[in-house]
């Protein structure tokens, strides 16, 4: 008998689960169905994502063309921050490595070393993916057809991503998994039954009754089964992450797109800017402790120079922050907001979907004892929350930033431990320990404490520096001087990103 897998919930959440567990598991021995109600209409503001989902589509064997052209998409090669660390301030989280080695020693430890000596102001000239943004230049990694180890081939550290419209990748994905042999029910749930801990079966609208072995909750926020029905407990972040309400609209497409998403500090929270092939993605994600609904729309509407009829279209949105200790809890496995929000300052939603229907379907792939491979997802999803909800938290209290009161109580919230222990690490010896597999890698911690002055607003002795291995000053400047015209010049030779968008519409 098949194993019969439940998806409560389409959009996103829905749709990129159900394409993962039709490509994963074989038809002859499970069943994947999804029920989707049509009543609830998508957001569809914008998405932005980071590079591991490269290694999703290849799973799924995408091509980067047909997802870009699936979806509106644009590329995206990392995060401008404005206004975060002071005001009229910008850096950028840029993806891929920054500079090179200089002998054995790392790039990161020779700038420690050496920037404050040699008036180094920032990292952006350091990092082919930024100096490539800001010219509005794209590529895909150009390896050279015979490397030198010794020598330094920028072109070959672009790292990318996409930007693109949720609604259509949900349409696209749904198209895909259907071809797969996914069932789809619109349909609308009413009523979760449940005995103990387990989720028996879902009463639909229509009056059916739907059983299945497993069952993936992805309603939404709302968490229909896994909050609802299985009373799953919560972990609220409020208190450190207090944004908890958005405003969103959609604005005219940017000519030309640029490559890269914009993060800019407002006075109770950020707003983002996603430039899609079709349109722009806008939104600003505010906390309702600081500022009313009426104000926030107001310094939004002013930030975009915003038309009545704009305004009207504006839509409002709230959420929580936070997560599911137990993402799977009995047979039933919440996916997306049902299992957890960590704002979308960095991109990580998304990311977390597919991530854990991979880890699904290798559970019911090579699981031999499925409460096993419950404890195992619940470890590592947790893990993953953690290490984002530490990155997060950073981005707002590095910041000199004292204009209003959201930003002054940024600086005082009490930080988690771990956070503190990661601070404390970086200021004292410039290195942070992470753990194997963190999301966020110890240059995109770099790139947000350098960037927003973090080291120069310590009030503590300089950096220990271990002087082993680095060169003398005059040295160290014809290095920082090489790495940055090597960067510079190499970018010159790529391509508009908007001509590289039309190289892939004519590829498609």
């Amino acid at each position: 008998m098949k194993t019969k897998i439940l998806i409560a919930g389409g959009g996103t959440a829905g749709w990129v689960t159900a394409a993962v567990l039709c490509k994963g598991l074989p038809q002859s021995h499970y069943q994947i169905e999804l029920i989707d109600s049509e009543e609830i209409a998508p957001v569809g503001v914008g998405e932005a994502s980071i590079p591991p989902i490269l290694q999703w589509l290849s799973y799924l064997e995408v091509s980067s063309d047909e997802f870009i052209n699936q979806t509106a998409g644009s590329y995206k090669y990392g995060i401008e921050f404005c206004d975060w660390g002071e005001i009229n301030q910008r850096y950028m989280h840029a993806f891929g490595s920054l500079g090179t080695h200089y002998k054995q020693t790392e790039f990161s430890k020779l700038w420690l070393a050496y920037a404050q000596k040699l008036g180094l102001k920032n990292l952006i000239p350091f990092s082919p993916t930024a100096v490539a943004a800001y010219k509005n230049k794209f590529s895909e990694p150009v390896e050279p057809t015979h490397k030198n180890p010794e020598l330094y081939y920028p072109l070959s550290h672009l790292h990318y991503a996409f930007h693109f419209d949720a609604g259509k990748l949900a349409n696209y994905l749904k198209a895909y998994a259907l071809r797969l042999g996914c069932q789809w029910h619109p349909e609308t749930i009413e009523h979760v039954q449940t005995q103990g801990k387990q989720v028996k079966a879902l009463i639909l609208k229509s009056g059916r009754l739907v059983k299945a072995d497993y069952f993936v909750d992805c309603t939404g926020q709302n968490g229909l089964i896994s909050k609802q029905a299985l009373q799953g407990k919560f972990n609220d972040w409020s208190d450190i992450l207090p944004c908890d309400r958005a405003i969103v609209l959609s604005t005219p497409a940017i000519n030309p797109i640029p490559p890269y998403t914009k993060s800019m500090a407002m006075s109770a929270g950020w707003r983002w800017q996603i430039p899609l092939a079709n349109r722009t993605g806008n939104g600003y994600v505010y906390s309702s402790q600081f500022i009313s609904d009426g104000d926030a729309k107001t310094e939004f509407a002013k930030a975009l120079k915003a038309s009545d009829e704009q305004i009207d279209l504006m839509r409002s949105l709230s959420f929580q922050t936070g997560f599911l200790s137990q993402a799977w809890q009995g047979n039933c496995i919440a996916q997306g907001l049902a299992a957890g929000f960590a704002e979308p300052l960095e991109s990580t939603s998304i990311h977390l979907i597919y991530k854990y229907a991979i880890e699904l379907k290798n559970a019911f792939i090579y699981g031999t004892d499925m409460q096993q491979e419950a404890n195992r997802f619940n470890r590592k999803f947790t893990q993953d929350m953690l290490d984002i909800r530490d990155f997060l938290m950073a981005h707002y209290i590095v910041t000199q930033r004292s204009d209003s009161e959201f930003w002054r109580t940024r600086q005082t919230v009490k930080i988690p431990p771990s956070l503190t222990k990661k601070l404390n690490e970086f200021s004292q010896l410039g290195e942070i320990t992470l753990k194997p597999g963190t999301l966020f890698s110890y240059y995109s911690w770099f790139q947000i404490l350098i960037g927003q002055g973090f080291l120069a607003n310590q009030n503590k002795h300089p950096i220990q520096i271990d002087t082993q291995g680095l060169p003398d000053l005059q040295t160290a400047h014809q290095f920082f001087t090489s790495v940055y015209q090597a960067i510079d010049i190499e970018t010159e030779s790529l391509h508009s990103h908007a001509s590289y968008l039309r190289k892939t519409q004519c590829n498609h």
